[in-house]
């Protein structure tokens, strides 16, 4: 039942009982005063009962644990032991004396009820905005970086993964269905509940043919119980058939014969890697190998600014391209009435896509384009591949691109638009091209009669971004701006813990994550309020 901390104040609190016991500048006070009264605890109420159970411990202190969590990388258990502990924690929370006894269990399900709620994100936007305000803070530049969050689980190889994935299945057939299990069992190739459970095998030609077994296998449960209505609702047999669909292909023979289970070569995109956790994805860059998710941060970067501050966090598969949340991000920072004017980001990024579209927010998205070499010695060689870049265009009223000359400075005999694929065709003289000394170079693909340009206005946007980046040394000055976002990020991932994610679901890392984020804005804050002070008066609880 909802329960808001009552504002009295207690005799026993450290200031009283034992006056002095920390010094007045001690970073407890300052969150004492200014951050401990944004804590709005009736936006929490939706989360309990009204008439039922027993009333919630403090909303405020709880959240502020798992702030503190955030800040030094602390377990469950770790919070329970620290909190009657530590003074600092008792000044901090308004908390008296011999009264700090929220346990483990509590805090974790207080931490289970805000997972499906967006309430922690409201809070994050909340606390950010009021120290913005405090510090001085300008939100018109902003950066944005990714990294990878490591999950909890093995990186399994195919023969392993095929394992895990039909014992599971067995594991809770037989919970359910003992006799159905027994029965099953006996058609496959191999016994998946044996006690001593072993998911490598160092003989490689070996490896391969049980995985050509247990493929079968998993073709065999999928045919046995894909008509059972029951069966088929199981969590863990809709793993195993997205597994089975996304790793193998059933070929079938012709007459009686039957059908044959090829493995793929190559697995399709968005695959599962684990069947303890199907959220989970696998990547592999350059020499780091993850399972797990991929995080994102954006912060101000203004260089006015004495302090910079996280303004968005957000989680996603690690599969996810940079450049696809990028909308996504903007959504938000709008949304949080936080959007900057520029916005720097790395070629991951920046495309001539998310160029536009930024464009088209009010936003200046500044960076290298992907998908281009940023060698100088390529670019400034005579023999570099030509691009839309080096072609003659201009961009009419209604944003549409128009191709006057070529790199050679031949006119284009005609150009429309292709209802089939929405590119500009631009056409040049076959003849004059096949003699143009740069046509090895060019991207016009020469043709019998007539030789074609093909370019819409997201190639042409990207173009001109990275010759813009090539050539302007200012420029590549002024993009190297993102690179301080890499420092946020080792912030994030060794002061605050989010390298390693203490969770299973997405939802429960992203809620870390946020509160990754909330303690370090505090961090910053504190720093910023015993370096410099602040623009605005103490917060009034009430106010």
């Amino acid at each position: 039942m909802f329960y808001e901390t009552s504002a009295q104040l207690s005799l026993f609190e450290v200031e009283q009982y034992f006056p002095g016991a920390l010094p007045d500048d001690d970073w407890s006070f300052i969150y004492q005063q200014r951050v401990f009264p944004l804590i709005d605890e009736k936006k929490f109420r939706h989360l309990y009962s009204e008439n039922k159970g027993r009333y919630n411990k403090s909303i405020s202190t709880m959240v502020s644990l798992l702030i503190f969590m955030g800040m030094e990388k602390l377990t469950w258990r770790g919070a329970e032991f620290q909190f009657p502990r530590r003074f600092d924690w008792l000044v901090a929370t308004h908390t008296a004396v011999g009264e700090a006894n929220i346990d483990h269990t509590t805090l974790f399900n207080f931490y289970k009820r805000l997972k499906a709620d967006s309430v922690c994100r409201e809070l994050f936007i909340e606390i950010t905005d009021e120290f913005l305000k405090a510090c001085g803070t300008c939100i018109k530049k902003q950066r944005t970086d990714s990294f990878f969050i490591h999950g909890w689980l093995q990186i399994l190889s195919r023969y392993g993964l095929f394992k895990k994935t039909v014992r599971k299945f067995l594991q809770s057939l037989r919970k359910q269905m003992p006799d159905l299990c027994d029965n099953i069992k006996k058609d496959l190739s191999i016994e998946y509940l044996e006690k001593n459970f072993d998911i490598t095998e160092k003989d490689k030609t070996l490896a391969q043919r049980k995985v050509s077994l247990m493929a079968d296998d998993m073709h065999k449960i999928v045919t046995t119980f894909k008509d059972d209505d029951k069966i088929k609702q199981y969590e863990t047999f809709k793993v195993l058939l997205k597994v089975f669909t996304q790793q193998c292909e059933v070929k079938d023979k012709g007459g009686d014969e039957g059908s044959e289970i090829i493995i793929k070569e190559k697995p399709d995109s968005d695959t599962i890697c684990s069947p303890h956790n199907p959220e989970v994805r696998y990547v592999r860059k350059k020499k780091q190998r993850v399972t797990g998710y991929k995080g994102f941060v954006t912060e101000t970067c203004s260089s006015d600014n004495k302090t910079q501050f996280i303004t968005d966090v957000q989680v996603t598969k690690a599969t996810e391209p940079d450049s696809d949340q990028l909308s996504e991000i903007h959504d938000r920072l709008e949304e949080s009435d936080l959007k900057p004017e520029k916005q720097y980001g790395d070629a991951g990024f920046v495309n001539g896509k998310t160029i536009l579209e930024s464009e088209k927010r009010g936003i200046e998205l500044e960076g290298p384009t992907s998908g281009r070499s940023q060698s100088f010695e390529a670019y400034e060689s005579d023999e570099r591949p030509l691009d839309a870049g080096d072609f003659d265009i201009t961009v009419d009223k209604k944003d549409e691109v128009h191709v006057n000359r070529c790199p050679a400075g031949h006119v284009a005999k005609s150009q429309s638009r292709s209802k089939k694929t929405g590119k500009v065709n631009v056409h040049f003289d076959a003849d004059v091209c096949r003699d143009c000394p740069k046509s090895g170079q060019c991207p016009v693909k020469i043709g019998v009669n007539v030789s074609t340009f093909n370019i819409d206005e997201n190639g042409y946007a990207g173009a001109v971004r990275h010759h813009k980046y090539m050539n302007d040394q200012d420029y590549r000055k002024e993009c190297g701006t993102r690179a301080g976002a890499e420092a946020i990020v080792s912030e994030l991932t060794r002061a605050h813990g989010m390298r390693k994610s203490r969770h299973r679901k997405e939802k429960d890392t992203m809620l870390q994550m946020i509160f990754g984020a909330i303690a370090c804005n505090v961090k910053k804050f504190i720093r910023h309020g015993q370096n410099y002070g602040y623009l605005t008066p103490a917060f009034q609880e009430g106010g």
